[in-house]
């Protein structure tokens, strides 16, 4: 129960850094993620957030694995 609590926590102090990421540069990175999308053949019921929740998961399980990131390229 208190694990639960405090990840609501971290998540609420972690939004604002996503949330200005994504409007930031006339918003090139929700752009980018929606032209992610589209290439994926992804309907548009999947959200521009999931997309970005699903790249940065798939970073850090390679990341984990020694897999380069395809982030820095």
């Amino acid at each position: 129960m208190c694990r639960c609590r405090s990840r609501r926590g971290r998540r609420g102090r972690s939004w604002a850094p996503k949330a200005e990421a994504l409007r930031a540069d006339d918003a090139a990175l929700h752009h980018r993620l929606l032209s992610i999308r589209d290439a994926a053949g992804l309907p548009e019921e999947i959200s521009v957030l999931r997309v970005f929740d699903v790249i940065i998961w798939m970073d850090g399980k390679n990341r984990g694995r020694g897999i380069g990131s395809d982030l820095e390229r």
